[in-house]
């Protein structure tokens, strides 16, 4: 005979009625209670693309003309060749798929970012053929040659970066950052990006392009709240 023991009259009772009959009396465990406040933070924020132009100011002739360097707003469109990550250890990401699509003789988007283990279909909308390929060390390859309508795929199972071209149109490039931990975003066309569930703990984050680099804050995160960051971009005029 086995028998669980619960509080109070009900215990007794239930003992009692366990004496004489011989019956098992199974009490399901409690549940333990929710958390009251998240365990890990955000990061969050905004990335402003600006370019250092010149602007020659108009001049009477009384002073010679002169170059005034201005911050003017860039095309909005290289926002979305921005990732934002945070500089954390190497963790267990979840496996993603993602696309990068040729149309137009170009690749698109131009940017894509995932985590190791995932892959990439790389599609052919042209009517002409392509041949998508990399020497990138951490991930070399090449898919050959193959026309509109079929898609190839390749999985990254390594960190780093990953710069994507095609053997038969030398202006196509691409870019893949692979990271080995899920704290990362493209900001949107509004710049505005968001990075949740980063456990506590001060870090550098950094906002990079291809043609700007690397731009690093320092944060720290606090659980259950957002630390929010500005990020302004350089851009020359000339790619």
């Amino acid at each position: 005979m086995e028998v669980c023991s619960l509080p109070g009259r009900r215990h007794n009772w239930l003992i009692a009625a366990a004496l004489v009959t011989g019956m098992v009396v199974v009490v399901p465990a409690a549940t333990p209670a929710r958390p009251l406040a998240s365990e890990a933070g955000s990061v969050e924020g905004r990335v402003h693309v600006v370019s250092a132009s010149s602007r020659r100011l108009a001049s009477a002739g009384a002073y010679p003309s002169r170059v005034v360097g201005i911050a003017a707003e860039s095309k909005t469109s290289e926002l979305a060749n921005v990732v934002v990550f945070v500089n954390a250890k190497p963790s267990a990401p979840a496996a993603s798929r993602a696309s990068i699509r040729q149309e137009g003789e170009e690749f698109l988007p131009h940017l894509v970012a995932i985590t190791v283990g995932s892959t990439v279909d790389f599609p052919n909308e042209d009517l002409v053929f392509h041949n998508v390929f990399s020497l990138s060390r951490a991930g070399t390859f090449d898919l050959g040659r193959y026309p509109k309508g079929r898609s190839k795929t390749r999985l990254f199972d390594k960190p780093g970066l990953i710069k994507v071209f095609c053997h038969l149109h030398s202006q196509m490039s691409a870019m893949i950052r692979v990271f080995d931990h899920s704290y990362f975003a493209i900001p949107g066309p509004d710049g505005r990006f968001s990075i949740p569930d980063v456990p506590p703990g001060a870090y550098n984050v950094i906002a990079w392009h291809e043609r700007v680099g690397e731009v690093t804050l320092r944060t720290a995160v606090v659980a259950g709240r957002a630390s929010t960051l500005t990020f302004s971009l350089p851009f020359t005029d000339n790619p």
